[in-house]
């Protein structure tokens, strides 16, 4: 078999995104040949007319529908974040780490109840702090959204590429 089909089927088969490791765990393969056919699958995917893409998350690798599909596959898929919700997770990234009493004055209400949510759905972290609690997004938040980050700031980056091209504005530099 040749191991790029080997890691394609581990990559389609965990349905989230792996790192090096997990797929060395998986197959046996040494890291530098696990990297190797994960470049060739993300040239292979990526650079053809498929909806589907091989996409680098930080330090891990994820099979996901390509952007320009997602509206598409999303009519089958189940959405499990109302939108104010998203809105409420997308401050929260935006802002992180921040206090649920700041979110409240930029929420209202509602917010206890949406923090609830994505606890619950694992995409936002809570941690009492003072008299109030802090609030941070997870691993799950940037894998769930297909994000290319790392750290807290790489996620903050990311929103404000989203939003100016939204806008049609190039982001803060």
């Amino acid at each position: 078999m040749r191991t790029e089909r080997i890691v394609e089927a581990e990559l389609f088969s965990a349905a989230k995104p792996v790192t090096v490791t997990d797929l060395q765990t998986a197959s046996g393969l040494d890291a530098r040949t696990i990297r190797g056919a994960l470049k060739r699958l993300m040239d292979e995917y990526n650079g053809s007319d498929r909806a589907i893409e091989i996409a680098k998350m930080g330090p891990r690798y994820a099979m996901q529908v390509k952007k320009e599909y997602s509206t598409q596959a999303g009519r089958l898929a189940e959405l499990k974040v109302p939108k104010d919700v998203l809105k409420t997770a997308s401050l929260i990234a935006y802002y992180q780490p921040v206090l649920q009493s700041k979110m409240f004055d930029l929420v209202g209400a509602k917010i206890y109840d949406h923090v609830k949510q994505l606890v619950d759905l694992g995409l936002v972290k809570a941690r009492p702090k003072r008299k109030s609690v802090e609030l941070t997004t997870t691993k799950r938040f940037i894998e769930t959204f297909g994000i290319d980050a790392r750290s807290r700031q790489d996620v903050k980056a990311w929103l404000e590429e989203q939003a100016a091209k939204l806008s049609g504005k190039s982001p803060r530099t």
